[in-house]
């Protein structure tokens, strides 16, 4: 019965849930400033600002995994801090295939959801995408100016791992903030001027972010492996504001508004503009 797993079985599992491992990884980063009003506000109690309001955005092909496969994905975080611990809260995180959003969802508790993801590169110009509903509201460019650092480093993030409760209420035990080390070893890297849009969605709302202004364009390839444990238990109450952003909007998706939205939108561009570094990419 294979609904049932063996003790081998298990403890292979378990293994792989301990040190996920993620091969032939491309990514592309545009680190950007945005404002310490919209980060106050995305921050759930108890992750509070850092000294700079500052975020990144990513778009990866992941070539091979031990636990889901390839894929791609992309994300949009913000920096935060819990206590003297630094690192960045995921916002959003769209990831191209079901087992790889089941997998993150389940083990960290990541904002993981279906989208369309594009990953590209033409010689020194490297771009991608998330899309859902036929919006592409996340969008990134990269030109290429130089080598960056290669080598062995650490990032760390924060999710928020919780159910809503059975009953439709609350949840149905206190939420915990997830604290996500990833080791990657950068093998290749290379610097130059980004440029990112984050347009209108009703189920992805990043426009709410304001980009204040574009750092740079940070291309990697290299492989990672991540590794996660709980920090502490969270008051549902303080909570429970924050526990829908990574839940579609039931008004539209109940009334069938996102059929007219998307029959009077023109392109796929939204509501929305590119903001870069100074200089225009060519």
């Amino acid at each position: 019965m294979r609904f049932v797993k063996t003790q081998d079985e298990v403890r292979d599992i378990q293994a792989i849930y301990a040190r996920p491992q993620f091969l032939g990884v491309r990514s592309l980063t545009v680190p950007f400033e945005t404002t310490p009003e919209a980060v106050q506000a995305l921050l759930p109690p108890p992750l509070e600002p850092t000294a700079e309001a500052v975020g990144s955005a990513w778009v990866s092909e992941i070539g091979n995994s031990n636990s889901v496969g390839p894929f791609r994905g992309a994300a949009l975080y913000v920096r935060a801090r819990y206590g003297d611990l630094v690192g960045d809260y995921c916002v959003t995180m769209p990831i191209s295939t079901d087992a790889a959003v089941t997998f993150g969802r389940e083990l960290y508790g990541e904002p993981k959801r279906v989208a369309k993801i594009v990953f590209e590169r033409q010689g020194e110009h490297i771009w991608g995408s998330a899309e859902r509903y036929e919006i592409r509201y996340m969008s990134l460019r990269g030109r290429m100016e130089g080598s960056g650092p290669a080598g062995r480093h650490q990032t760390s993030t924060f999710h928020f791992k919780y159910l809503p409760g059975p009953d439709g209420i609350g949840f149905d035990h206190p939420p915990v903030l997830v604290h996500v080390t990833t080791e990657v070893n950068v093998q290749s890297a290379q610097r130059g001027r980004g440029e990112l849009v984050l347009r209108d969605s009703p189920h992805d709302p990043v426009a709410d972010i304001p980009v204040t202004q574009v750092i740079a364009a940070v291309y990697t390839e290299g492989v990672s492996y991540t590794s996660g444990k709980v920090l502490c238990e969270v008051d549902p109450e303080q909570f429970l504001p924050y526990a829908f952003s990574k839940m579609d909007s039931f008004d539209i998706v109940a009334e069938g508004t996102i059929m007219h939205a998307q029959a009077g939108r023109k392109t796929r561009e939204g509501r929305g503009r590119w903001r870069g570094q100074a200089g225009d990419l060519d």
